[in-house]
């Protein structure tokens, strides 16, 4: 699993988002994709007979195991299921497969895609000798090269992805299926904006709608919940959704589905307007307990959430144990304690170092006096400050300023004991060379040790408190088990049948079944996939609730 926390991830994921969000915006390779590919069509596949099965799975290409455990159930040709009544029904392996964006972590190269992501898929379709057409829309981590790699992988239809078939020669698409169904998978960029060509793709699609279309909408991220968690973000990002029902395609949308939150969530209103996020292909597990989405706007109501809440709640208590779990982030605590001791320590005389509170106050008093360090003191507060994850501007400098306090109060500590060692224990001349340099495996060490744990502390209240920081918690944790994918079912009379089947535990062996790199899980603790939520969507004579 990606060490989100590991240092030349966390630089290199920032570089790549200001990148992105600073030339991408200004040079939209959506706009050179149109104009370099060929026409793309709608993909045509409603003349199939009986009953279609489509796959939907977003947010892969993590780690292996969760990657390639879920691939592994898609590639079956059957799952064998049963429902909360106790009904056992048998689910086919799709005809089509839809990644729903964000095809690779933590960010998008030729080389992550072919081993992140297509391999796992390879191996598992070569187990079962089945390979699904294969559409993908790109999500926020696809875009972070403009899609440079994004579009090699899946919009080269001579190429293929893990010995599927594509056809795709843009980064969105229409599919029309049986009994007037249509599946719309669009691509809103970095900022949820379309793009002009992206605009009359669709609605030269609507030339073929009828009055009994209906419409399953692929979308890159969950705006509904958003906007829920983020008020400033309805008015903005909410707006693109109602754009594309009411000026692009003129009807509105019956099922919504989505990943980039890596969980299952279910909401509906009392039209039967389905909004589904299913982000459980394979990255880390987001908290189910909070922030709290159970009613949104519009109506909508939670029916469904994977996994569940008292289990969210019992892993996030994980994050008192994130030293241990991100070992690499303690090297970033270890030098930030080491220049803030460093700091405070050329403050403080001989004579202030004989009490804690003299040695604090004359610290303290040099953050006024000293411009470096009250220049120091400032960046770290603002880096705090800017961290906190909130909309109201009264919790982030309160909750960035409490976070960052007590950094600085551990770092005070941790420093004054190095001195208190040296000087008393070791008994080397306090603001000699030799002290100093002794001091700094204290510092080292003690920043390694409590700085994460402090960060862990706070990410554990934000969280469980206040609802906050539920990307920064969990991604720490690394959780490779709860994942999930979507299931859907169009059958003879209409009907759209939607399975989200689970993967409690995912396989941590694997065996090798041929040279042609097929495997299959050899792990007898791993869990068999489940039925966690099923919805009927009526087809032409009615519609679901």
């Amino acid at each position: 699993m990606v060490g989100w926390y590991d240092p030349p991830i966390l630089v290199r994921s920032a570089l790549n988002l200001t990148l992105a969000n600073l030339f991408g915006r200004h040079s939209d390779t959506r706009l050179i994709e149109a104009l370099a590919s060929q026409p793309q069509g709608y993909f045509d596949y409603r003349h199939d007979e009986g009953e279609l099965w489509i796959d939907y799975v977003a947010d892969i290409g993590d780690g292996w195991n969760p990657t390639c455990g879920i691939a592994h159930a898609i590639a079956a040709k059957e799952q064998a299921l049963q429902t909360a009544a106790g009904e056992h029904i048998v689910t086919r392996g799709g005809r089509l497969l839809i990644f729903g964006g964000d095809e690779v972590y933590p960010y998008p190269s030729r080389l992550a895609y072919e081993q992140r992501t297509e391999a796992p898929y390879t191996a598992a379709f070569q187990s079962h000798g089945r390979w699904p057409e294969l559409f993908a829309i790109p999500g926020n981590h696809d875009w972070y090269d403009s899609l440079v790699a994004f579009t090699r992988a899946f919009c080269r239809p001579e190429r293929g992805f893990a010995g599927c078939r594509t056809q795709q020669t843009r980064s969105y698409f229409a599919l029309r299926l049986p009994a007037d169904w249509w599946l719309l998978g669009i691509d809103l960029q970095l900022g949820a904006e379309f793009d002009e060509p992206q605009v009359q793709y669709f609605q030269t699609m609507t030339r073929e709608f009828n009055e009994r279309t209906r419409v399953i909408m692929a979308v890159p991220d969950p705006q509904w919940i958003y906007a829920n968690e983020y008020p400033e973000y309805a008015s903005y990002e909410d707006a693109t959704l109602r754009f594309f029902e009411e000026q692009v395609i003129k009807r509105a949308v019956d099922v919504y589905v989505t990943g980039d939150l890596h969980l299952y969530q279910r909401h509906a209103n009392a039209a039967g307007t389905q909004k589904i996020v299913s982000g459980g292909g394979g990255a880390f597990l987001h908290p189910t307990h909070a922030p709290d989405a159970s009613h949104l706007a519009d109506g909508f109501e939670r029916k469904a959430i994977y996994p569940p809440p008292e289990i969210s709640r019992r892993l996030s208590w994980r994050n008192l144990l994130l030293p241990l779990l991100n070992p690499a982030s303690c090297s970033i605590t270890a030098v930030l304690y080491s220049l803030s001791a460093w700091f405070a320590a050329a403050s403080i005389g001989r004579d202030d170092v004989v009490s804690f509170g003299a040695a604090l106050a004359a610290a303290l008093g040099a953050a006024v006096r000293s411009p470096f360090n009250g220049l120091w003191l400032m960046l770290f507060l603002a880096a705090f400050v800017f961290f906190t994850d909130t909309h109201a501007r009264w919790y982030r400098l309160l909750g960035g300023l409490g976070h960052a306090a007590a950094h600085l109060f551990g770092a005070f500590c941790t420093g004054w004991l190095a001195i208190i060692v040296t000087t008393r224990w070791l008994e080397l001349p306090f603001g000699s060379a030799a002290q100093f340099l002794a001091s700094v495996p204290f510092t080292l060490i003690g920043g390694a040790l409590l700085g994460p744990l402090i960060l862990g502390i706070y990410l554990l209240i934000s969280l469980n408190v206040f609802g906050r920081h539920s990307t920064e918690a969990f991604s720490s944790l690394r959780i490779q088990d709860y994942k999930q994918w979507l299931r859907m079912r169009i059958d003879a009379a209409g009907n759209l049948d939607l399975y989200a089947i689970a993967l409690d535990r995912v396989p941590r062996h694997w065996r090798e079944m041929s040279k042609s790199g097929a495997v299959e899980p050899d792990d007898p603790l791993a869990s068999a996939p489940r039925l966690v939520d099923y919805v009927r969507v009526p087809g032409r004579a009615g519609r679901g609730n």
